[in-house]
């Protein structure tokens, strides 16, 4: 789900002061030459979209087109149903050509609506086509039946990198809607960006949270025991688990977004739903710079990021998000972000070229 309709005067290039185009790269990837050259990305999708949208934002944000390729599943007809998906589908192909500009292409795999049996198949078709290396969801997916576990490690074993949008409704508690936690999938939170000024550098960061309910996703399973590779990080400021698995992995933007979407400019788009493809984005880059190196692409990252995280380069892999939190009505003292891994926004936003390096 989205979060609409709330603008704030920001510091990014678009209207209002609104993040879009550039202004992305030029906080989180500064200065590289990187575009996701060769690279492709895969795109989750329940909807469909207009591709007028998508024209009409390259055009204002001044990007260059990326390929659209539409792959539709169970009979879906590829017409956006104008209950609302449509502008999620549009959010995801932006946010995925504003980091990446470069994409040989993007794949829209689309399904008829959001469903275990469609969600399987569009998951099991994107695995069986094996076309992009990046993979982004900002849909919810109830992942609770073991297909879902074999679809996930097949996109490891292919070197697939499959980002998660973690939810738009703050911290997890009994009951709550957006509820992800599947440990074979990297899972994303959002922060609130400001940067130097339009098209500047990044300046600060803090958890994204609305105060009105609307946050970014996180906090602890209640199905899955904790992973080894996150085992290692210290849960006592953070209200974290030792025993089970906590959410989110890592963060990126998610607030004061411009997006074209039903022929209309949109001011203060939010959501996770912007984290995780923005983070697909991100790793074309870095996987554009593996296959430059005569390496395979680097598929499943949690057991990576998470052993870097533990190291002496830490904050110069990571921008690490140390105020603000998600707590909500259903959870009032869960969670705040705190030095290092914290529930908000996991271990943090990328640092530049530094962590496509360390990858």
């Amino acid at each position: 789900q989205l979060a609409k309709g709330r603008s704030l005067a920001t510091t990014g290039s678009g209207p209002g002061g609104n993040y879009m185009g550039y202004d992305f790269r030029s906080a989180y990837v500064p200065g590289t030459a990187l575009t996701g050259t060769g690279q492709a990305v895969a795109l989750f999708e329940c909807d469909g979209y207009y591709p007028s949208d998508i024209s009409s934002y390259l055009s204002v944000a001044g990007l260059p087109s990326v390929p659209l390729l539409n792959v539709l599943i169970d009979g879906f007809n590829g017409q956006p149903s104008g209950t609302g998906g449509e502008v999620e589908v549009a959010l995801d192909i932006d946010m995925a050509n504003c980091m990446a500009p470069g994409l040989s292409k993007i794949i829209v795999y689309e399904g008829p609506n959001d469903t275990p049996s469609f969600d399987l198949d569009i998951l099991n078709q994107i695995a069986t086509d094996n076309q992009a290396a990046q993979i982004s969801s900002s849909w919810l997916i109830d992942d609770s039946l073991p297909q879902y576990a074999q679809i996930y490690q097949q996109f490891a074993l292919q070197g697939q990198s499959f980002f998660q949008a973690c939810g738009d409704e703050g911290a997890y508690y009994p009951g709550i809607f957006q509820f992800e936690d599947s440990p074979l999938v990297t899972l994303v939170g959002g922060t609130t960006l400001t940067t130097a000024g339009p098209g500047g550098p990044w300046s600060a960061e803090t958890v994204w949270n609305w105060g009105d309910g609307t946050a970014g996703g996180g906090g602890v399973s209640s199905v899955y025991s904790i992973p080894s590779w996150q085992a290692g990080i210290n849960m006592t400021t953070n209200q974290g688990s030792t025993t089970f698995r906590n959410i989110p992995d890592v963060a990126l933007t998610a607030d004061d977004i411009f997006l074209v979407a039903d022929g209309q400019l949109i001011l203060g788009e939010g959501g996770t739903s912007a984290a995780a493809p923005l983070w697909a984005g991100y790793m074309a880059l870095v996987n554009q710079q593996t296959r430059a190196s005569g390496k395979s692409p680097i598929g499943f990252i949690n057991p990576t990021i998470y052993a870097l995280a533990q190291g002496a380069n830490y904050t110069s892999l990571f921008r690490d998000i140390v105020t603000g939190g998600n707590t909500n009505y259903g959870s009032p003292n869960l969670y705040y972000a705190v030095p290092g891994y914290d529930l908000c926004t996991g271990l943090g936003t990328p640092n530049g070229v530094n962590l496509i390096n360390a990858l």
